[in-house]
């Protein structure tokens, strides 16, 4: 039987590529979007990045694709609508990057309510004097209100570890009104979020909504960059109007408008949210024996458009 042509955009895993995908397909590489465009007409199946997008003008050129799977959990990259209309089945990577995801989350709130790069900084500078009183007072946490957007798995297990940090929770959903949603944001003092990036999603917290914040609050993000009209938000920081932030996604990634990273009351991360060891190979795996179950006629767990 002749195996199937898998290209990928990036060598995600050695290891799980050599033991897992090379004995049953023929694997390639498109290292660079002009590669993308000239291999896909021989591919059977895709594996993609979060930022490689799966859009019409891709899919013209893939004549034989059966099956796209998406090396995250977002799919903000990939036109569903047109990958179901060509009969393109699609998977992702949920729950294996769960923890480790929201393990980022607490490490941004943590670097963020005790001013942990700014403390750094001042010890990498030398200007470090000795202790005093008052240097770099930041805030503790026990007791504080945290509101999340978005109750998916990332958003419930991020629940969950703040409150062994002795948080209250809150959670703004999709049903809530606007009066509501400005409601909880005016006691939000730990915003985070956990929804996908969408058409209602897309500056999300925008410079209304940032106003109804109390001037203690810290923002976190780990979802898409887009769901925070940057601008806004660096606006907010400048004015001191909310504490911090703490981002590990941006809106135009992998540009950080320069104004951003100026300030010293924002902690700034390169998109780590899923980057352990663990959490990678498992999201190869899942990925990998997707698009090879729907290669092979099978119907995997982690289908996004069955």
């Amino acid at each position: 039987m002749t195996k199937p042509t898998i290209l990928l955009t990036y060598p995600i895993h050695a290891e799980v590529i050599r033991k897992e995908l090379a004995p049953r397909a023929r694997v390639r590489i498109a290292r660079s979007p002009a590669a993308l465009r000239r291999e896909i007409a021989h591919a059977d199946g895709l594996i993609t990045r979060v930022f490689d997008p799966v859009d019409e003008a891709l899919l013209s050129r893939a004549s034989r694709l059966k099956a796209v799977g998406n090396f995250a959990v977002g799919l903000d990259n990939i036109d569903l609508t047109a990958c179901a209309r060509r009969g393109i089945r699609v998977v992702n990577t949920p729950d294996v990057l769960t923890r480790a995801t929201a393990e980022l989350t607490l490490t941004l709130l943590l670097a963020a309510a005790r001013r942990v790069p700014e403390g750094e900084a001042l010890c990498r500078s030398g200007r470090f004097k000795g202790w005093q009183p008052d240097l770099l007072l930041g805030q503790q946490l026990q007791g504080r209100r945290a509101v999340l957007v978005g109750k998916g798995r990332i958003g419930t297990e991020t629940a969950r570890l703040f409150q062994a940090l002795g948080l209250t929770i809150t959670w703004i959903t999709r049903k809530d009104s606007e009066n509501t949603i400005r409601a909880k944001l005016a006691r939000a003092q730990i915003l985070s979020f956990h929804c996908p990036l969408t058409p209602d999603t897309r500056h999300w917290l925008n410079h209304s909504r940032l106003q109804c914040l109390p001037a203690d609050a810290i923002v976190l993000n780990t979802t898409r960059g887009a769901v925070i009209d940057e601008k806004a938000l660096i606006s907010a920081l400048k004015s001191h109007r909310i504490f911090a932030a703490g981002l590990d996604v941006f809106e135009r990634e992998p540009r950080i408008p320069a104004a951003l990273r100026r300030l010293p009351n924002v902690v700034l991360l390169p998109h780590l949210g899923s980057a352990t060891a663990e959490a990678r190979e498992a999201m190869a795996r899942l990925v990998i024996r997707g698009v090879l179950a729907i290669l092979g006629g099978k119907r995997p767990w982690n289908e996004v458009n069955p």
